[in-house]
């Protein structure tokens, strides 16, 4: 698709969810300036609920690519680079520099430096002095961390000011967020292109069913620390692993602080429990293993609250994709009723970390479908007069 053609029109654009994902999405069409966005959400930023997982993510730069996995390296690099930028130059964004820790009980076998070694300043092994009491090998790099609340503020506010909206609604299936209109006019007020990222709302909207989905349960515990801690606390952010492979079940701790002195402690990796409360035990299990690790940092830390948040897990990895479709053969041919449909979910734990790029992938993937849109709607509106 050449650029000539998509200067030819402003398309339009119904984004459903306004998480991480969706509001990233949205600012990388407005981005284009050829869009016309709207985006529709049961819950929208600076809202909290188990339901709208944004909010609750510690949210530092570590990405768990393979080695061999190069597009999910593309996905993860553009991010990294953006917040870099933003650390430079945009406060209000709430992103911000830090050394990145990974700590192993027991040092993997055959231990590669992970792929990112390449695009982090000061990587570097850990000293044995440097390591905290039960842990055999450690990392160290230059990253980032983002205050998850603030940097949904951020991206809304950039939205707003490109000339984008957010609504409240809850949209009951894929069909609908096709319906609503852009404009008061009919038809020409429908819009050209629908976006589902709506995280593990995927699994039972309509029009989606992905049973590939599945919830992640996460608790964390938000602290502070005693101010004069503080300077060496918003440079140290942490992820230890027990023996066995990152990320699985069960606990995995972390460390993040934010830029407003709040710092997040991790966590649970609890496949299918949808307990809303947090757990008082899980709590203390999570204070208890953030001072183990970091006594001199922790030991007299303030609790400000715990929550939980269900993380969009998905079998198979992101689904990041686009393609024009008829979204209901039922109603006949029409113009208005073929569209580009394309979705941005199944992030689970890493929303953040791959957020820009999977904006930017699925912002490409719409581009390529455009011209096949004119295409078809022509062909449809041929059809309908027959």
């Amino acid at each position: 698709m050449s650029p000539s053609h998509s200067q030819k029109r402003t398309y339009k654009v119904n984004i459903l969810g306004a998480g991480v994902s969706g509001l990233s999405t949205a600012l990388a069409l407005l981005e284009k300036k050829n869009y016309s966005v709207k985006i529709f959400a049961t819950h929208l930023p600076s809202e909290f609920s188990i339901d709208y997982t944004s909010p609750w993510a510690g949210a530092h730069w570590r990405s768990y690519a393979d080695i061999a996995d190069l597009a999910q390296q593309e996905l993860d690099t553009a991010t990294f680079n953006r917040f870099a930028h933003l650390a430079d130059t945009d406060p209000e964004a709430g992103v911000m520099y830090l050394t990145g820790h990974d700590f192993w009980d027991v040092k993997p076998k055959n231990f590669e430096d992970p792929w990112f070694k390449r695009i982090v300043k000061n990587y570097r092994y850990l000293s044995q002095e440097e390591l905290p009491p039960g842990v055999e090998f450690g990392i160290a790099y230059t990253t980032v961390s983002v205050h998850a609340p603030k940097y949904l503020k951020y991206l809304q506010e950039q939205i707003l000011a490109r000339g984008g909206t957010i609504d409240r609604l809850t949209v009951p299936s894929l069909k609908s967020l096709a319906q609503i209109p852009h404009s008061s006019s009919s038809a020409s007020g429908k819009p050209d292109i629908i976006v589902n990222c709506s995280g593990l709302g995927s699994r039972n909207l309509p029009g989606v069913h992905d049973h590939q989905m599945f919830p992640t349960r996460g608790q964390i515990v938000i602290v502070k620390v005693p101010e004069s801690l503080w300077p060496k606390a918003k440079q140290f952010t942490m992820e230890r692993y027990a023996e066995g492979s990152a990320m699985g079940t069960g606990t995995i701790t972390y460390i993040i602080p934010r830029d407003n002195g709040e710092i997040v402690l991790g966590g649970t990796m609890q496949h299918w429990n949808y307990q809303e409360e947090a757990s008082e035990e899980t709590t203390k299990e999570i204070l208890k293993r953030a001072v183990a690790t970091k006594p001199d940092l922790f030991s007299n830390a303030t609790v400000l609250r715990s929550c939980v948040g269900l993380r969009p897990n998905r079998r198979g990895g992101v689904r990041v994709s686009a393609a024009v479709e008829q979204v209901d053969w039922n109603e006949g041919w029409g113009d208005s009723k073929v569209v580009v449909v394309a979705h941005n979910y199944g992030h689970a734990g890493f929303g953040y970390q791959a957020s820009v790029g999977c904006a930017d992938k699925v912002v490409e993937q719409i581009e390529g479908c455009l011209k096949e849109l004119d295409s078809v709607r022509a062909a449809s509106r041929t059809m309908a007069k027959l």
